[in-house]
């Protein structure tokens, strides 16, 4: 059983004319109506059979007496195959009322009289719904649904045909529908009906050189609400208008199957496979079957399945794979979860509809799915400019800007920028990302096998080598924790380390380089190496690729986009332009009230607020004496209640680059200061004028660091 009729419908009603009758007569009106009503009733449970069912007629052909070359019956031939012989006796034409079924404006098929939809206490009958048919004593027809009160359609009467031998006595082909007369002059209509099906002239495609291939389809008996969709391997692009499909391989040899299909969103669905292979490749591999009902991506897979059923039922999964999520019974249609496809290969899998309390199977589903991508997609619960990354494996992300849906443009490729250990050892390429490609809308990399803590810069390029955005993947060496302290932040939890350091500092040593993380200009979202040394105050930790720059500004965002690894000095200045630092237009870069596109952290955390009434953030304080602030100066750490800060230094807003490891640090906040170059941070510091502890207004040109808070 594939799917829920569409517009196919027998039908049948009772009619014809009289004149007045006496009382004796009445009986034998009755007895005569009560054997229409049986013959009605039993067409109605075979129109209730073949919804229930999935079948319909298919054709309705005259047969012809090879021996006296007339007309002697019809044969009925329905969609399981099976063809019946009803002999006839020809008599005059006869139009009567018709029971039928239509689509309602909401596009629901139920029952109607002569196309117009009947109604028990203002509601329509959906057509999973059996309606009864009766005749009363005063001739009326009534019509009820589940044990309703019987509703009036109208007065039957009879002219007093006599019942013989056969069900039909006469077959009239029309137009756009066959009209066979009952021995009683009762009218059964059966509408000619196109099966919902999509066309595709040529499903085999040979290419040479991998340019677009355009495949025309059509659809027949298209509904209002049919999608055309593709399933289709990682190495081709593919896209679908109203009249054809587009596929693009992005391979010089890229071979493989399509999976098109047609979705009537009323029930019914039509598959067609379509190979498409270069030359001199063979695809052997066509495991799609033909009974497929519903095809799904091999990824976050959903399917909305219609179930054909008069009875309550339950929906039981055979495949482990496929989950219930929901059963609308108004409609009968069910929703199926998949889980990712990881075994490597297509594959299929049914789910059985049971009357409701038993095992007895009332309709099959057969679900196909596609080969999963085994890349996690780390952008599935939220993108951002920064993704952390924890066990060795492929990944994936889309590329957008920041935390918004919009796309970068137009991307060509994608590209390993720089990678970094965070210390002084000579970087090994390629060992913290191994690769990196733009495949099929994403950007893709994999890690080494072994994980190797650290952090990298991915960007994306267009056909011109311009950068259009870059990411910044963080490798860290132990777990991130989250640390609720009102000291820092009134209402949400703080990282336990700075964005990009590989681990959290401690107290109780000297403090390690890879607890300092990396260092950003303020409204820049990209990140720059640090420091490697409280030793040697200016030592920079190395990185492989390519290594920070420094141009002596202002630029423009869309510059500062373009070159995330220039480092834009302006002493004791902005980066920005002057005629670029309006509020409203530095409000778009970084910000403390909502998460900006170019905020710096990563997913579900978002730039901390400067808030008077925590300590961080109250004002001048002497770390060494004013609590809740400690500093271990030997350690070149100071704590904050509970959390934990590396003097980490910061890279000169003058030119000088990285420097006062071990003896300065900033803290941005997300606040820039009205109409001034500054933005709002804490300056901690142990040379000159400290120990101390200011929140302070910094060039925004100066390169600090970044503690980042849970994002509300």
């Amino acid at each position: 059983m594939k799917k829920i009729l569409t517009s196919v419908a027998m039908v049948l009603l009772l009619a014809a004319c009289t004149s007045s009758y006496d009382d004796s007569a009445i009986k034998t009106r009755l007895d005569a109506l009560e054997t229409r009503v049986t013959a009605l009733e039993g067409n109605i449970q075979s129109l209730q059979t073949a919804i229930g069912e999935g079948v319909f007629v298919a054709k309705v052909q005259k047969y012809v007496d090879p021996e006296t070359g007339k007309i002697t019956g019809v044969t009925v031939t329905y969609t399981t195959g099976e063809v019946q012989y009803f002999e006839i006796s020809p008599k005059t034409d006869y139009t009567a009322p018709v029971l039928g079924v239509i689509k309602n404006g909401a596009g629901d098929l139920v029952w109607a009289i002569d196309g117009i939809a009947i109604k028990i206490d203002g509601n329509e009958i959906p057509v999973y719904q059996t309606p009864v048919f009766t005749i009363d004593g005063d001739g009326n027809l009534l019509v009820s649904i589940d044990g309703s009160d019987p509703v009036i359609l109208g007065q039957v009467q009879n002219e007093g045909a006599t019942l013989v031998d056969g069900i039909f006595t006469d077959i009239k082909v029309e137009q756009d529908k066959i009209v066979l007369t009952l021995s009683d002059n009762s009218i059964v209509n059966i509408p000619f009906a196109e099966a919902f099906k999509l066309n595709i002239a040529t499903t085999e495609y040979i290419y040479t050189t991998p340019a677009p291939i355009e495949i025309p389809y059509t659809v027949t008996a298209k509904t209002a609400g049919t999608v055309v969709d593709v399933w289709y391997p990682n190495n081709f692009a593919v896209t679908v208008d109203a009249e054809k499909i587009t596929v693009t391989p992005l391979l010089a040899k890229a071979s493989g199957q399509l999976l098109v299909y047609a979705d009537s969103k009323v029930g019914l669905t039509s598959i067609v496979k379509v190979t498409v292979e270069a030359e001199g490749i063979s695809v052997l591999d066509t495991p799609v079957s033909a009974t497929v009902d519903y095809a799904a991506a091999g990824n976050d897979g959903v399917v909305e399945a219609n179930v054909v059923s008069n009875v309550a039922f339950d929906v039981v999964p055979v495949d482990a794979w496929i989950h219930l999520v929901d059963v609308k019974s108004t409609a009968y249609v069910i929703t199926l979860a998949l889980d990712d496809n990881a075994t490597g290969a297509y594959r299929e899998g049914k789910v059985n509809i049971v009357k409701q309390g038993t095992e007895d199977v009332i309709q099959v589903l057969t679900i196909g799915q596609a080969k999963g991508d085994t890349a996690k997609n780390l952008g599935k619960d939220g993108t951002a400019n920064c993704y952390i990354v924890t066990a060795a494996g492929e990944y994936k992300f889309v590329p957008v800007k920041g935390n918004t849906e919009e796309s970068v443009g137009e991307v060509a490729k994608a590209e390993l920028l720089w990678e970094t250990w965070n210390n002084l050892d000579d970087v090994v390429a390629n060992s913290v990302i191994a690769s990196v490609s733009y495949e099929n809308g994403f950007i893709r990399f994999t890690t080494p096998e072994t994980l190797k803590p650290g952090n990298a810069l991915i960007a994306a390029k267009d056909a011109n080598d311009v950068i259009l955005w870059s990411w910044h993947i963080w490798i860290p060496k132990t777990a991130i924790t989250d640390i609720a302290d009102a000291n820092f932040s009134a209402t949400q939890s703080t990282m336990s380390r700075n964005l990009g350091a590989l681990v959290d500092a401690a107290t109780d040593a000297v403090v390690s380089e890879e607890s300092f993380g990396l260092l950003y200009e303020w409204g820049r979202k990209d990140p720059f190496p640090g420091l490697a040394s409280v030793a040697e105050p200016t030592a920079v930790i190395t990185v492989a690729g390519t290594a920070m720059t420094q141009k002596e500004g202002p630029v423009t965002v869309d510059y500062a986009i373009a070159n995330p690894t220039e480092f834009v000095y302006v002493a004791g200045a902005d980066w920005l332009p002057a005629e670029m630092t309006t509020n409203s237009e530095i409000a778009t870069l970084w910000g403390e009230e909502s998460k900006t596109v170019y905020d710096p952290c990563p997913v579900g955390y978002v730039l901390p607020k400067r808030n008077k009434s925590c300590a961080f953030w109250s004002g001048t304080k002497w770390i060494e004496t004013t609590d809740p602030f400690t500093l271990f100066a030997d350690n070149k750490v100071f704590t904050v209640g509970s959390l934990v800060f590396p003097i980490a230094g910061y890279i000169d807003d003058g030119g000088e680059g990285q420097k006062k490891a071990g003896l300065r640090t900033i803290i941005w906040s997300g606040r820039w200061d009205s109409g001034t170059v500054n933005g709002y941070g804490m300056y901690g510091y142990l040379d000159s004028d400290g120990p101390k502890f200011r929140n302070q207004g910094n060039v925004r040109s100066r390169g600090g660091s970044v503690r980042c808070v849970v994002e509300p």
